[in-house]
């Protein structure tokens, strides 16, 4: 159905929508006859390049003054992406309106932007129409390249809309010459992102043997909808509304529910609405007595921003409340915020307050907590490079409530500038300065005045992979705080690197990474960690394919913290000795206790259109296979194909997964035959699926895939 919609595509978005001001340009002068004074243009075996189209024609009859031309016997239109014939073809360029009579046409993916992996052969008793609306009679559309189709889509009458829906009327669909479908009113999306309502059957363990099919509609102008029919032999008949209006749209669902013998609805509105200059959203969702979470489980949560812009910025109001109750459990969450932010010439500012409100209820007992946050931000860029910030933050409690928040700043005033700028003999550095006064925790609450300065740089050349010179870069830092009465601190950060070429694309790399505060801080905020690392990385190219990688590292403080020096030995083992080919082997080796820690290893072989993949990580301690992964891909006999994979979980002595997909060939269409079984989680997620799906038309399989749409396996993943 969504094919013959493209014919609205073909006609409209393209060849026909051309403005007054691209005049047609005739190749065969010669062919031309002009009467100036009837104003009548005729020719024979006329040609003429429109845009990017080439226009042919065995007669031409045309008034040039009006913008009229009629191309007559054997009209050809033809493109990058395109080829159409016809007996005629009516232009009127000023009017910028057309007709075709008796037309065929293929249009290559491309031209659908891709919307359909093969070309779309088309073909209509009559098409007119203007830049965003076409009309058709007795057309037909299929996919298929055969002189016999082995099927189509007919309709007697069709009206389109570029880049909104196609009206389909009298909708037959025929296959092997035989009619096997015939529905009196059909609608087609035919915008980015709407999907084909087409049939669904297979069985799962939750919802036994199961079929869907969905109808689309049009209820008004601008409100394409959407009715899909679940019967499911274990839980029963679900019906969802799916539908679109010119400021959002509405999703229902009601099942009632055979197993659980209740019923079940969930629902989703978006609205967007301007009031004036104010832009405004409404979200709402609500689901009680979903399966596929908790019997009696009623959730629903409400959302609305405001957003007024302006010159300088915007304002923005948010409210949101969120309910989930689960029997004698509630809990139930509240925010409000109102932000501000603008650009005043070299002042930018972001002004927010929030407030915050969580409520928690389980047999007459009730927790909560509740608190207003407030925030500002002011930063004023001066000259040479230096900014001048200040920071507010505020957690004020409501009630007696502990507060969720953390580190206040009530304020903290900044400057920092680049050394360049100051005139200071330091490259690539900066340095800033600040004060403030800051508060911590609330049940013991904390406040101090801090004074910080920092200096942060970089020094030395960057290594560049083609270069084969060595290279060497310094990263630094030193802030010195000092806190009230309190003692001072200084913190002093650096990171040393070498990059030695050995020849080639081989190189070693070391480095040194040192951390330390010195001191004592009472706030958090100046609170660092403590270490001293010495690290190397060695890359080695072996040739003909192989290649070799090994990294570690040495703490220097190990024996003043009593802990191991050495971390975990990596070395990498990689051979690809073309692109079809790869094999990967980690090793992990215990340089403190001297013993073997991990092996993992993946393999990767493309045969044909066949691919064979193969991870495994195996446990030297416990003396087992951790985790094998195998899938394989395409395996063609005959007309099919045959695909199949399966995880194993050798702590648990268990498979994780199962899959398996069969693909039979019929040509421009295609039989899949799916079987998934993720036996474990919240939900056991087994089910067998069956589809007759059209090769042109893409889809989404959920082979290779667990539950929640993640990746079955480990294959991949860097070492």
């Amino acid at each position: 159905m969504r094919a013959v919609g493209f014919i609205a595509a073909f006609l409209v978005a393209t060849a026909f929508g051309q403005s007054q001001g691209e005049p047609i340009e005739f190749q065969t002068q010669n062919a031309l006859r002009y009467d100036s004074a009837a104003d009548v243009l005729q020719g024979e075996s006329v040609s003429a390049r429109w845009r990017e189209y080439l226009l042919e024609g065995t007669r031409l009859l045309g008034a040039a003054r009006r913008a009229e031309y009629r191309f007559l016997d054997g009209v050809r239109l033809s493109s990058e992406n395109l080829l159409a014939h016809g007996e005629e073809l009516t232009l009127f360029a000023r009017e910028r309106r057309w007709t075709l009579l008796r037309g065929r046409a293929e249009l290559k993916p491309a031209f659908t932007e891709n919307r359909l992996l093969d070309s779309l052969f088309l073909q209509g008793e009559r098409l007119e129409g203007n830049e965003t609306e076409v009309h058709g009679e007795d057309c037909t559309a299929t996919t298929c390249n055969l002189e016999h189709p082995h099927f189509h889509w007919s309709a007697e009458r069709v009206t389109a809309t570029v880049g909104e829906r196609a009206v389909l009327r009298n909708v037959r669909l025929s296959i092997l010459g035989r009619t096997v479908l015939s529905v009196p009113y059909v609608v087609v999306p035919l915008r980015q992102g709407d999907t084909s309502p087409l049939p669904d059957a297979g069985f799962t363990e939750e919802e036994g043997l199961y079929i869907r099919y969905a109808i689309a509609y049009l209820l008004a102008q601008g409100a394409l909808g959407n009715l899909r029919f679940d019967l499911m032999q274990k839980r029963g008949l679900g019906v969802n509304l799916q539908q679109n209006y010119a400021r959002g749209d509405l999703n229902l669902y009601w099942l009632r529910d055979l197993n659980q013998r209740s019923n079940q609805l969930t629902g989703r509105l978006q609205h967007g609405q301007n009031f004036g200059a104010v832009q405004t959203r409404w979200n709402a969702e609500f689901r009680q007595n979903s399966y596929q979470l908790f019997k009696g489980n009623t959730a629903w949560n409400l959302r609305t921003d405001w957003t007024l812009p302006t010159r300088a910025g915007q304002a923005r109001l948010s409210l949101a409340e969120s309910h989930n109750r689960t029997g004698a459990f509630e809990n139930a969450n509240r925010s409000a915020s109102l932000q501000d932010t603008r650009t005043l010439g070299r002042l930018q500012s972001n002004l927010s307050s929030e407030y915050l409100e969580f409520e928690n209820r389980f047999i007459g007992n009730r927790t909560g907590n509740r608190q207003w946050n407030l925030r500002a931000n002011l930063r004023y860029t001066l000259e040479r490079d230096a900014t001048l910030q200040l920071d507010f933050e505020r957690f004020i409690p409501v009630g007696e409530t502990t507060v969720f928040g953390g580190l206040e700043r009530l304020p903290e005033l900044s400057l920092s500038a680049s050394a360049r700028q100051l005139g200071l003999p330091l490259p690539d550095s900066r340095l800033s300065v600040s004060v403030g006064r800051f508060a911590e925790g609330f049940q013991t609450r904390l406040t101090r005045e801090r004074y910080a300065f920092e200096w942060q740089g970089r020094t030395g050349r960057q290594a560049r992979e083609a270069n084969s010179r060595p290279a060497a870069t310094w990263n630094y830092r030193f802030r010195p705080t000092y806190s009230g009465d309190d003692p001072a601190q200084y913190v002093l950060q650096s990171t040393l690197e070498q990059r030695l070429p050995l020849g080639g694309q081989s190189q070693l790399n070391l480095r040194w990474n040192y951390l330390r505060p010195y001191g004592y801080s009472p706030l958090g905020l100046d609170r660092t960690g403590v270490y001293n690392l010495l690290s190397g990385e060695l890359q080695w190219r072996i040739g003909a394919g192989w290649r070799l990688a090994a990294q570690t590292s040495y703490d220097l403080q190990a024996d003043d913290r009593g802990r191991d020096p050495w971390s975990l030995l990596s070395a990498n083992l990689e051979y690809q000795p073309a692109e079809w080919l790869r094999w990967r082997t980690q090793l992990g080796y215990d340089l403190n206790r001297e013993r073997w820690r991990s092996l993992q290893t993946d393999v990767q072989w493309r045969f044909g259109a066949s691919r064979l993949a193969l991870a495994a990580r195996y446990d030297p301690e416990r003396t087992r296979w951790g985790s094998v992964f195998l899938r394989v891909d395409s395996i063609k006999w005959g007309r099919s194909r045959i695909s199949f994979l399966t995880q194993y979980n050798g702590y648990l002595n268990r498979l994780e997964s199962r899959q398996l997909l069969w693909v039979y060939d019929l040509h421009c269409a295609e039989l899949e035959v799916r079987y998934i079984d993720n036996p474990f989680g919240f939900r056991r997620d087994t089910g067998l699926q069956v589809f007759l799906r059209v090769k042109a038309l893409p889809s989404f399989s959920r082979f290779g895939y667990g539950q929640f749409g993640q990746p079955v396996g480990t294959l991949g993943s860097e070492f």
